[in-house]
């Protein structure tokens, strides 16, 4: 799947796949994602995809990156939140 870079007319769609491996990537790095998204954005210049400012792919990645990490973050405390009432009501 992919997720979006904004709520609300996204310009870049990212795999989900792509972010999940950035955020293991940087827990086990110590690059940071301002590191990453330079070389990504020379590598894909070097073959013909030009962002329209210097720091666009960064803010666009970085975006993304925290939106996703938010997501899961609340999905996390929302399966915590009902893994401990089904807890709750199986011991009651």
């Amino acid at each position: 799947g992919l997720f979006p870079c904004s709520p609300v007319y996204p310009a870049l769609a990212i795999s989900l796949e792509m972010l999940e491996f950035t955020v293991t990537l940087f827990i086990h790095l110590a690059l940071n994602e301002a590191t990453w998204c330079d070389a990504l954005t020379m590598f894909l210049s070097k073959r013909g995809h030009v962002f329209d400012a210097k720091d666009s792919f960064r803010w666009i990645f970085g975006t993304a990156l925290h939106q996703y990490q938010v997501l899961i973050q609340v999905v996390n405390a929302e399966m915590d939140k009902q893994i401990g009432i089904a807890r709750q009501e199986v011991l009651s």
